[in-house]
């Protein structure tokens, strides 16, 4: 028996490893049982998802592999690889009637985040509004600030996923996003109102005085 962390062998009677405190396997190449806290990762974006009815990343499309987290690093329990879904991703939401091609050259940016539901919705937004978009997953960028940490698979050496529009409707699209009421994208956040209340309180208490 082996242990799928640490790579320890057992002998026989032995169910758990003791230092890594996850199940042990029989085959280190073939691992059929269910690990303790495994979860699907995609080891592109690096998101964990604890629901095992996906196959694919929604923002990227990778096919996802079996992880677990120990001591803050994720340890595969299976070969990662780097087969993408034959279909758009979820984030790319090609069914959309405004959904177009556009070139760098032509769109800019008006949304760049890691937040899939996020993006998507922005998208939904926007194809009421009958403004064209295009949708970008994330790509590796080795010359970006990421990599003067040194190592692999640092988030900032890759892009986050964006929604673009042509130029000519980058007005248009900025004042419907910020605007919405479904994105909230420039309400204050409660701490901060809390603060304020509480800094009215004390100017009233100082006029009382």
């Amino acid at each position: 028996m082996y242990c799928p962390v640490c790579k320890g062998e057992f002998r026989e009677g032995f169910t758990e490893c003791a230092g890594c405190q996850v199940n042990l396997v029989a085959d280190l190449n073939n691992i059929t049982e269910k690990i303790k806290g495994e979860f699907l990762l995609c080891h592109r974006c690096e998101r964990e998802f604890h629901e095992f009815e996906l196959d694919h990343c929604p923002g990227c499309g990778l096919k996802l592999v079996r992880a677990i987290l120990q001591d803050d690093t994720y340890v595969f329990l299976e070969e990662p690889s780097e087969e993408y879904a034959p279909e758009e991703p979820e984030g790319a939401c090609n069914q959309f009637e405004y959904f177009v091609e556009i070139t760098d050259e032509d769109g800019v940016v008006i949304l760049e985040s890691q937040d899939i539901g996020l993006l998507t919705k922005v998208q939904e937004i926007l194809n009421g509004a009958k403004i064209s978009f295009c949708f970008r997953p994330p790509v590796e960028q080795p010359n970006h600030l990421g990599s003067i940490f040194g190592g692999g698979g640092n988030p900032l050496e890759r892009s986050f996923p964006k929604v673009l529009v042509r130029i000519e409707d980058e007005e248009k699209a900025l004042r419907l996003i910020a605007n919405h009421p479904e994105l909230d994208l420039f309400a204050i956040p409660e701490e901060l109102l809390e603060d304020e209340e509480e800094y009215e309180d004390d100017e009233e208490y100082e006029e009382e005085e």
